[in-house]
């Protein structure tokens, strides 16, 4: 075999694994939701961002986003903003949650963007965070700021 053809064969291989190894690890963490009014702590690696961290913790910290509406109008406006975006579609949605699988478009890497809004506050707790990789680049930190943008404009 000539090394051309060698190198792409090892190439289209780990090519292969790689997709293998990310559809292996899309699944819904096992985690997610809240629990005693709190959505899951981010992991140790910064691909994920959340209004629940420690402000201290710069890398995964983001503002809570304050909103002007009902809570059903702002739950509404958030999800019809992600379905319409594209790439998003409805994990589990109940008054005051709402949880969204992002895939992404080149790679269909999935992100988990949960939203939850604390009853009688005019508040709202976010977590957007990815299922596979080290670094997400800034895409969910993005994602919540177009988020806070939609609700505050």
């Amino acid at each position: 075999m000539s090394m051309v053809r060698w190198i792409l064969v090892v190439v289209i291989a780990m090519l292969i694994g790689f997709f293998v190894y990310v559809d292996i690890n899309n699944g819904v963490p096992d985690n997610l939701g809240v629990n005693e009014g709190l959505l899951a702590p981010c992991p140790d690696m910064p691909n994920c961002v959340s209004s629940q961290a420690s402000p201290e913790d710069a890398e995964h910290y983001v503002e809570p986003i304050f909103y002007h509406t009902s809570v059903i109008d702002a739950q509404l406006a958030i999800e019809h903003y992600m379905l319409s975006a594209g790439g998003a579609r409805v994990v589990s949605s109940a008054l005051g949650y709402t949880h969204f699988e992002v895939s992404s478009e080149l790679f269909g890497f999935k992100d988990d963007l949960e939203i939850y809004f604390p009853e009688a506050d005019s508040i709202m707790h976010v977590r957007s965070a990815s299922r596979v990789g080290y670094d997400d680049l800034d895409v969910n930190r993005e994602r919540v700021r177009q988020i806070r943008d939609l609700l505050v404009d």
